[in-house]
């Protein structure tokens, strides 16, 4: 036998030495946790339930601790759901760009065309986010010195 340190202990019935190692513990300080279960992790600890997801996890991350905050900001518990989605909009679109949307609701349905990257659902408590990403195209205007129309 062998005890938990990794000693050899013998077996003095059958006169054998047997060797056992204990198994090797990884320290979490020496090896990062995968971005998943980071993000798992910071959604348990928040109180946030992830439901579908098209975002980098540093992104998403940031989306929960805001929305987290702005939720508990709100006196009596009664958060004013568009501010709750004008905010986080605000939000976004000042750290990733623009053309950031936002619905907060308790019900809602939808059905959104989102940019590569940008789509994230969860929920706060009660309260359902849907925050998505649109392309943003320049709009063509035509000049009085345009003659592309033959005149």
């Amino acid at each position: 036998m062998a005890s938990e340190s990794g000693k050899v202990m013998s077996n003095r019935n059958q006169g054998e030495g047997v060797v056992v190692y204990p198994p090797k513990r990884m320290s979490a300080a020496r090896t990062p946790w995968p971005p998943e279960v980071k993000l798992a992790a910071t959604a348990v600890e928040l109180n946030v339930r992830p439901r579908s997801a098209d975002m980098p996890g540093d992104m998403q991350e940031k989306a929960f601790r805001y929305s987290r905050a702005l939720v508990d900001a709100a006196p009596d518990k009664r958060p004013n759901l568009t501010h709750l989605a004008h905010s986080l909009k605000k939000e976004f679109d000042a750290s990733y760009g623009p053309a950031w949307h936002c619905v907060v609701g308790k019900s809602f349905g939808s059905f959104v065309t989102h940019s590569l990257g940008g789509f994230l659902y969860f929920s706060v408590d009660d309260f359902s986010f849907l925050l998505f990403k649109t392309e943003v195209r320049p709009v063509k205007t035509k000049s009085l010195h345009d003659t592309s129309d033959g005149k």
